[in-house]
């Protein structure tokens, strides 16, 4: 007994120690937001070592005012609030330093000045490390899972040939479409993860083990120059992996695994900074800012399919609205959601199922 309170009190002397000391500086170096000082600014998109800043036409491309939020202590140049030069297609680099001074990171800042709502998958990068490369598309605006795997490949705790999500030649038309698979899952500090279902949607991506469906920030600006979105159309194959687990890795006999693939639209408040105001893989579904939803259902009478080259399916599904819209009022986002299981961010599904998309597009009728 005398020893387990000797321990305590070491403990605290320890922590009360660790508090009146000065805290190590930051050795973090990253932007952690973006923003333009203008009324033309509409989103951004960051990523490891790239921002995509997106304004409307009417924006001076030769004096865009980044507003730039760094890590804790963190120091930047070119500094935050200072104009630069983006017009015909330029780009600036910015390198942000530490609090510790020993450590540095290069961001490219692109801007451009459309979302498009057209979606032919056919650009693709590369993130991550040297040791643990994974793929993502170059719009920046769409995010994938992929890099909270690069997490695990990284340490040595995943091996795998391909990630989730991926391009594939196997598409409608040019080069590239996007192929997301279910792949068989690992332990994680104890805790079995039975699958990894491969995901692409318009947003970004923050890996939350204890409850992944937290770990999609979904939307990205939807403006009143996009119009109304009346349809969700495109082109997909769609195959089931035989044998369908639960979420502690059961099977679960005739069980079929399922594709998910929707567009929802929804209301944040006027003017919300682009880091704030989102929706997760719990709320998109609850939310009563939801304003409107076209999903893909196996034979539902409202989405209409009809076969197509390379043995895709063309599909077309209308947006059903449960309010109007006010632009006044609200601003607006949109988010496009594609999963290989449908249930695969609870970890069910069947390895092997696959789905390919491309050509995917947002009609929109226009507001007056």
């Amino acid at each position: 007994m005398k020893f387990r309170i000797f321990f305590l009190i070491a403990i605290l002397a320890l922590t009360i120690s660790s508090c009146i000391k000065d805290e190590a500086p930051n050795m973090e170096a990253d932007i952690t937001d973006m923003s333009v000082d203008d009324d033309t600014y509409i989103t951004r998109a960051i990523s490891e070592h790239t921002v995509q800043l997106i304004v409307s036409e009417k924006a001076d491309y030769s004096r865009i005012v980044p507003i730039i939020e760094v890590s804790p202590g963190a120091t930047v140049q070119p500094a935050s609030g200072v104009a630069q030069d983006f017009s015909n297609g330029k780009y600036v680099k910015y390198t942000v330093i530490s609090e510790d001074g020993k450590y540095f990171k290069e961001y490219t800042v692109t801007v451009t000045s459309k979302i498009s709502l057209k979606h032919t998958f056919e650009d693709w990068t590369t993130m991550g490390s040297e040791r643990a490369p994974y793929p993502v598309l170059s719009d920046l605006l769409w995010s994938n899972a992929n890099s909270g795997l690069a997490i695990l490949v990284g340490t040595g705790a995943l091996v795998i040939d391909q990630y989730p999500t991926d391009k594939t030649t196997d598409c409608v038309d040019g080069e590239y479409g996007a192929i997301l698979q279910t792949m068989k899952g690992t332990t994680i500090f104890g805790k079995d993860y039975p699958i990894f279902a491969g995901n692409l949607f318009r947003g970004a991506f923050s890996a939350n083990m204890s409850n992944p469906l937290k770990s999609l920030k979904l939307g990205q600006a939807h403006t009143i120059e996009n119009g109304k979105p009346i349809m969700f159309n495109g082109y997909y194959k769609y195959k089931t992996g035989e044998i369908f687990t639960g979420t502690s890795g059961e099977v679960i006999p005739n069980r079929t695994d399922s594709m998910s693939m929707y567009a929802t639209l929804f209301k944040v408040t006027k003017g919300a900074p682009a880091n704030e105001e989102f929706l997760d893989g719990e709320t998109i579904m609850t939310s009563d800012r939801v304003v409107a939803t076209a999903r893909w259902a196996l034979n539902s009478k409202d989405v209409q399919e009809t076969p197509a080259i390379n043995g895709f399916t063309k599909f077309s599904i209308p947006f059903k609205y449960n309010e109007g819209l006010d632009f006044n009022k609200n601003d607006y986002r949109l988010t496009i959601v594609l999963s290989s299981s449908k249930d695969g961010n609870e970890y069910q599904g069947a390895v092997g199922s696959t789905l390919i998309a491309d050509d995917l597009e947002i009609i929109c009728d226009p507001i007056k």
